[in-house]
């Protein structure tokens, strides 16, 4: 495609847009999201979710999913109805649906962090203690794996690239792997590797990595059977791993990882993913907390009981004083 082809569809998709475009363009938003009745809604840092008097109709919801399809060379239609993607010129990461799925177009826009927070922010923020986020740091400095745990909005990200800028510290080669470049790290020797399934899928780019000499391997958020082979090179001569997933608990976020190894061989390798995984962070939302999310665990992991069963150290210092 030439260059003037390319200005034309993003100056059409900057029109598609203009609705929410001043959302786009504010720090403070994180998340934007249309619902089927055609009404946008935000997610605000410090102020949590609300609806905004922003409306957009079917037409003007459609054309701009269509054209955002259409930037990555992608379709959307009545039988290809979802859509996950990129935003070009915002970065933003753009998840779709069109009818038959859904009564009317519906989108949600999750924004790249405009600001990295430290761990520092943390304890300023009243999100973690000073003895928390001096075990993390340490953890991280000793080439520790840290997985990051949460439901969707809890801030799994945010933390994990406080935790890059950590890492960013060290020195050490760092490869990065994500499907929407939302992890930000200042390491002066990285590569970072984005996923386009079904061409390049999560766990080829972790395969890969290997052949790249990285002292450290970060996934943005473990899926698939993408997980063994993390597993396999964070317990095979490259320590100091970070990543996230979804889960409920630190305890769940190991089942979780156990579920995902069991897409690609009959059962898990429990004794691994135990020998792999140092430690795990959870966070969650919580509109009460001045941050809008709190945390919840931080546990290392020390191996397996006689039931194959987690054996986790748990190691949140002063959760009743900051919840109460």
């Amino acid at each position: 495609m030439d260059s003037v082809s390319v200005s034309r569809r993003r100056a059409s998709l900057r029109s598609a847009v203009e609705p929410i475009l001043c959302f786009l363009e504010q720090d403070g938003i994180v998340e934007i999201m249309l619902n089927p009745d055609g009404c946008v809604w935000v997610e605000e840092a410090g102020c949590g979710m609300y609806r905004t008097d922003v409306r957009m109709c079917p037409e003007e919801a459609e054309r701009m999913i269509r054209l955002a399809a259409a930037a990555v060379q992608a379709e959307v239609n009545e039988h290809n109805p979802s859509l996950a993607a990129t935003l070009p010129g915002w970065g933003a990461r753009l998840q779709a649906s069109v009818p038959p799925v859904v009564p009317a177009p519906v989108f949600a826009l999750r924004k790249p962090p405009s600001v990295v927070f430290t761990l520092d922010d943390y304890v300023a923020s009243g999100i973690l203690a000073m003895d928390e986020a001096h075990f993390l740091e340490e953890s991280v400095r000793a080439g520790r794996n840290v997985l990051v745990g949460g439901g969707t909005g809890s801030g799994k990200t945010t933390l994990a690239n406080a935790l890059l800028a950590v890492v960013a510290e060290t020195g050490d080669r760092v490869y990065i792997v994500e499907d929407t470049p939302e992890l930000q790290c200042r390491a002066e020797n990285m590569v970072q590797v984005l996923v386009q399934p079904p061409f390049y899928t999560h766990q080829r780019a972790v395969m890969d990595a290997m052949r790249f000499r990285p002292d450290r391997i970060i996934v943005g958020e473990v899926r698939d059977g993408a997980a063994l082979d993390m597993l396999k090179a964070w317990n095979t001569g490259h320590p100091g791993g970070v990543a996230t997933i979804h889960a409920n608990n630190p305890e769940a976020m190991l089942e979780r990882m156990a579920q995902l190894t069991e897409e690609v061989m009959p059962s898990a390798p429990r004794y691994l993913i135990a020998e792999a995984v140092d430690v795990c962070v959870h966070m969650t939302r919580d509109p009460g907390h001045p941050a809008g999310r709190r945390l919840t665990g931080i546990a290392e992991v020390r191996g397996l009981d006689g039931r194959g069963g987690w054996v986790m150290d748990y190691k949140l210092i002063n959760h009743e004083r900051r919840c109460s």
